[in-house]
């Protein structure tokens, strides 16, 4: 949840026709398969931020054939873009697409969108935090929704067993928790808001089948709070029957997302590493966030990285984790894994599909997906299926993929 500054470098112009490598899918107009003569680049080339430049805007040099540019223009005008035939095969169909913006929203982050199957309508928090909406999926209206007390600055939600939780940072006047909210009567009662005395706050969250919710809380929260990091960012786990809280892993930086494989054998974060880098540091960059009127050091060389963890079948909870990807640019953000377990993360510039074993299948396309087209704010946070329609919510707005070849969890509908 950070918007970036940043310039654009263009790319080289008076391109030819797209090579044959790059031509459109015969069974989807729509998807684009990642040319092999991308694999070796004329020299001198180089992604100038490789925090928020995608791989379709890496500079070429003056006199690089026409090709490269052409096959460049044509990745960034896909709706989808494919590294694998699985793609394909297993999530863009024939009836997929195109990505469409349904609704327009230029106030910042939209967060932990949750699918309300007898409501008919997608609950999400808003107006960078402030607020909370919903969106009818057949119409496409947006209306703002009000819970009978704050929940300030809530970033994370999730369905368990019918019911909505909801978890947030916190302000300077109200500490960060978790929630239960009553949708119908609106009815929002905190049921966590400490850990022995301390500080916490939810990023995202996710529920399994024992009746616990896994939930991370990391440091990006002190801006919007102005309150201090008590314990360390984490993994963690609550047990709803008890109301124990478990630090699961501490040694995360800068932990986010979070999303339980269907058959509820792995869980997989993604942790953004390193927000306080030195901005001497070879390695740092430093990026402004306009809302939150701050600025911060990313190491881009560091984490943006999705970790699986593989959960113990007596106790639920993780027994050793691994590495599943790191993310070509930006951070990773919200993540939904689909009914046969491919794992969909929200990244800079669209959605990432990945392969539990790490494979990068492909990527939904969204790069206009910011504030009237602003490179600095090209991000998309978070997302969720209905049905086998995922939605995307992003910084300037709200996009619909329609027809895919796979859906989402039923336990979070």
């Amino acid at each position: 949840m950070l918007s970036t500054c940043l310039i654009f470098s263009v790319l080289a112009s008076g391109a030819s026709a797209a090579t044959a490598s790059t031509s459109n899918s015969k069974s989807n107009p729509h998807l684009v398969t990642y040319p092999s003569i991308l694999n070796v680049l004329p020299e001198p080339f180089e992604r100038p931020t490789f925090i928020t430049n995608l791989f379709y805007q890496t500079t070429l040099p003056d006199n690089a054939p026409p090709a490269f540019a052409a096959a460049y223009d044509q990745l960034l005008n896909s709706s989808f873009i494919s590294f694998d035939p699985r793609f394909e095969t297993e999530v863009i169909g024939p009836a997929t697409g195109p990505v469409e913006r349904v609704a327009i929203i230029e106030d910042g982050s939209q967060e932990m969108p949750m699918f309300l199957k007898n409501e008919g309508v997608i609950f999400w928090s808003g107006d960078d935090l402030h607020q909370f909406r919903t969106i009818d999926v057949k119409t496409f209206e947006v209306k703002n929704y009000t819970t009978s007390v704050p929940v300030p600055n809530a970033a994370a939600g999730t369905i368990h067993k019918g019911q909505i939780y909801l978890g947030n940072f916190g302000d300077e006047s109200v500490h960060g928790g978790i929630w239960l909210l009553d949708f119908k009567s609106r009815n929002a009662t905190m049921i966590l808001n400490n850990q022995l005395g301390l500080s916490i706050g939810a990023d995202d969250m996710t529920a399994d089948d024992r009746g616990g919710i896994f939930f991370t809380d990391t440091p990006s929260r002190v801006a919007r709070t102005g309150r201090k990091m008590q314990s360390p960012p984490a993994l963690y786990y609550l047990r709803l029957s008890t109301m124990s809280l478990i630090a699961v892993d501490t040694n995360l930086v800068g932990p986010n997302g979070v999303a339980l494989s269907p058959d509820g054998k792995e869980l997989y974060v993604n942790d953004n590493g390193d927000t306080s880098n030195d901005p001497n540091d070879v390695n740092a960059q430093v990026l402004t966030a306009p809302k939150l009127n701050s600025t911060v050091f990313i190491n881009s060389a560091g984490a943006r990285t999705i970790y699986a963890y593989t959960l113990s079948s007596k106790t639920g909870l993780p027994v050793s984790r691994r590495t599943v990807a790191v993310a070509e640019a930006g951070f990773v953000d919200g993540m939904k894994v689909s009914s046969t377990g491919l794992i969909f993360v929200a990244v800079y510039g669209g959605v990432d599909v990945y392969d539990p074993d790490g494979t990068r299948l492909g990527r939904i396309n969204i790069p206009d997906a910011s504030p009237n087209g602003k490179a600095e704010e090209k991000h998309v946070v978070n997302i969720v299926f209905e049905g086998n329609n995922l939605w995307c919510f992003a910084y300037g707005g709200v996009y619909r993929v329609a027809n895919l070849l796979v859906k989402g969890d039923p336990r979070l509908a």
